[in-house]
């Protein structure tokens, strides 16, 4: 049975589009939870493409068995085909690249084979028979692991199907208004933040005029702790006072489970338990604009307004947003298209890439959304989580604008503060910035050995600017207090998995000066 030739394809058919069904098959549910379109505009192109590759592979396995020849060639071609997608599934599933030394010597092999085959056809016949003989019971095997994961993403498709449905928000009642004469909390975080990047050691010539004014009348933290590493992981942290270093979301995409590192176990994560929560208790209107993490489906019940963005291109050169005809076409084209450039034989496009696109739209939508919310004085507890100083770059610093060429994290350092400087501007046109409490900081700080420094689009700015990829673990923590004219530093260490804690003083009129500030800081007990 698995030598028939549909198996044989079946098995063919999981090697080919193994990166597409990982994602929909896997039980940590990633593409599900960050993905912001419907479910069936990724799901339906891969169940389509797998039965298309499938059918056609089967029909050609098929004929080849009653003519010998035409099987020759056919085996010949799936060998090399199935042997390169083998080793570009390992690096895409790792994610990197291939490198180019792994695509010169899998080149190299192919010619030797042929020229071997050519010069000694009848010797090497047999050989080429017997490995073909071997690869049918590997591929059948292969066949029974491709049902299984056809079937588990048909489950987790469905239980996803109303991933993105709208939930219900906190409804406010009447008599619990936010007061105006309350002064408004905003708490901005700046994914991948840096402090030595900021403040200690800036790239040379780099200018943050907005954030250099900002320490004038703030309190910078020198030395902050970060809680992780992950945004994924940080932000349910930060927002709890517990340290997560794990997050299991349903394919449904909530509830969220996290792993409580000091527990050891795994739990629930409670809307009910949140830094938002504690802003409703006291009185406070909740709202978020954020991005990466799926807001608006695991803390509705605490936010009176929530907006979250993360456009990407999922596996098989999909986008959530497009049409099921349109995504059904991209894992052919794709496949075709990135075969030729791994052997430079089709050129890549000039401009910014996909990637750098959909991020430069993640921010303008953030950045449009924060400002609705920074130009309503009622809405008075807010988190605006930006995509940036996060890689890839989406900014070109020197000309001021976003047609980009090689951007990196410098420029969207700069993008930050261009952004922290409207944020100020937006605050004093409706006379709420003295009387605001910001916090501004990194969710962790930036990541150069863990991901960056292996990337292709690396630069030699970066490199120097990371003291030779020279990783430093203190992300940016700046408070701001209402009414505050002199600057402030605080250079003891600080554990951000307190800002929950920061936050709750604040809420409740309990630090209102750096000394106060100071104190609280340094006399935990």
């Amino acid at each position: 049975m698995l030598r028939h030739p549909a198996i044989t394809a079946l098995g063919a058919s999981t090697i080919v589009l193994l990166v597409v069904l990982v994602s929909l098959a896997s039980p940590l549910h990633s593409e599900f939870y960050h993905l912001i379109g419907p479910v069936r505009a990724v799901a339906v192109p891969v169940f389509l493409n797998f039965a298309a590759v499938w059918l056609v592979l089967s029909l050609l396995l098929a004929w080849g068995r009653s003519h010998p020849r035409f099987n020759s060639w056919l085996w010949s071609g799936l060998g090399v085909g199935l042997s390169w997608k083998i080793i570009t599934n390992w690096y895409v599933l790792h994610e990197s690249p291939v490198p180019v030394v792994v695509k010169t010597i899998f080149l190299g092999v192919v010619c030797l084979i042929f020229f071997t085959w050519v010069a000694w056809r009848s010797r090497i016949r047999p050989i080429l028979y017997r490995a073909q003989q071997l690869a049918v019971p590997i591929l059948g095997f292969v066949a029974l692991s491709g049902m299984a994961m056809i079937v588990q993403s048909v489950f987790f498709t469905w239980q996803a199907r109303h991933l993105n449905a709208p939930r219900p928000l906190h409804q406010r009642r009447g008599d619990s208004a936010s007061s105006p004469r309350r002064g408004r909390i905003i708490w901005i975080l700046f994914d991948e933040l840096s402090y030595r990047q900021v403040y200690e050691h800036r790239y040379q010539g780099l200018e943050l005029p907005a954030f250099t004014q900002l320490a004038r009348t703030a309190t910078v933290f020198t030395h902050t702790v970060p809680s992780g590493v992950y945004t994924e992981q940080v932000l349910p942290s930060l927002m709890t006072g517990d340290r997560y270093d794990g997050v299991r979301p349903a394919a449904a995409g909530w509830p969220l489970e996290v792993h409580n590192r000091s527990a050891g176990m795994w739990e629930t994560f409670n809307p009910r338990k949140t830094v938002f929560q504690d802003a409703l208790d006291a009185g406070y209107s909740t709202a978020i604009a954020g991005w990466y993490n799926p807001y608006c489906r695991i803390l509705p019940e605490v936010l009176d307004r929530c907006f979250w963005t993360n456009h990407t291109v999922v596996p098989g050169d999909m986008y959530p947003e497009q049409s099921i005809l349109w995504n059904s076409e991209q894992p052919v084209i794709g496949h075709l298209v990135n075969l030729a450039r791994s052997f430079h034989l089709f050129p890549r496009q000039n401009g910014p890439s996909n990637p750098i696109r959909f991020h430069q739209q993640d921010y303008r939508e953030l950045a449009g959304a924060g400002d609705e919310l920074l130009r309503d004085p009622s809405a008075d507890f807010i988190l605006l989580h930006m995509p940036i100083p996060h890689p890839g770059g989406i900014y070109n610093r020197r000309t001021g604008n976003f047609e980009v060429s090689h951007p990196n994290y410098i420029d969207n350092l700069a993008l930050c503060d261009v952004y922290l400087a409207h944020v100020r501007h937006e605050l004093e046109e409706n006379g709420t910035w003295d009387n605001s409490t910001l916090v501004i900081m990194g969710d962790h700080s930036w990541r150069v050995k863990l991901f960056w420094a292996k990337s292709p689009d690396w630069t030699e700015e970066e490199r120097i600017a990371s003291n030779n990829v020279t990783f430093d673990d203190r992300p940016g923590y700046i408070v701001k207090l209402p009414g505050q004219t002199t600057p402030s530093q605080i250079d003891e260490p600080f554990e951000s998995m307190r800002t929950r804690e920061l936050f709750d003083k604040l809420l409740k009129g309990q630090i209102k000066t750096p000394e106060q500030l100071r104190t609280w800081v340094t006399q935990r007990p």
